[in-house]
């Protein structure tokens, strides 16, 4: 799968790359809204994985985005600040959300999940 990791923590985005890099996925990397934003305008994704809250553009701003747009990339927003409900995730048009730490199972489960949905369509 095609993966955009956008977070401005380096040492998670190092962390996210290394596990999905050794599972066979395509990554690409911005450690700010505006390139994450950039990005999607240019390149298909099957998974966005969005800070909450970064730099420029919060991760809420570009799934509010790739919704309005019909963009098909799955959205998981990734947060460490405060914790997030199921329900607000949905409600603001996320497919799902994590939050830090973020542990290799997690990461496994979500892109098992949706690796079975894109086999789907």
């Amino acid at each position: 799968m095609k993966i955009l990791i956008a977070d401005d923590e380096k040492e998670f985005v190092g962390f996210l790359k290394d596990l999905m890099t050794e599972k066979g996925h395509k990554i690409d990397i911005a450690y700010d809204g505006a390139r994450a934003l950039e990005l999607i305008k240019k390149k298909k994704y099957d998974i966005l994985f969005l800070d909450q809250n970064m730099p420029e553009i919060t991760g809420l701003e570009i799934v509010e985005y790739v919704k309005q747009n019909n963009i098909k990339s799955k959205t998981v927003i990734v947060t460490g600040y405060e914790p997030m409900s199921e329900k607000f995730a949905k409600a603001v048009g996320a497919d799902d959300y994590i939050e830090k730490p973020v542990g290799m199972e997690q990461i496994e489960t979500i892109l098992k999940r949706f690796e079975v949905k894109k086999c789907q369509r």
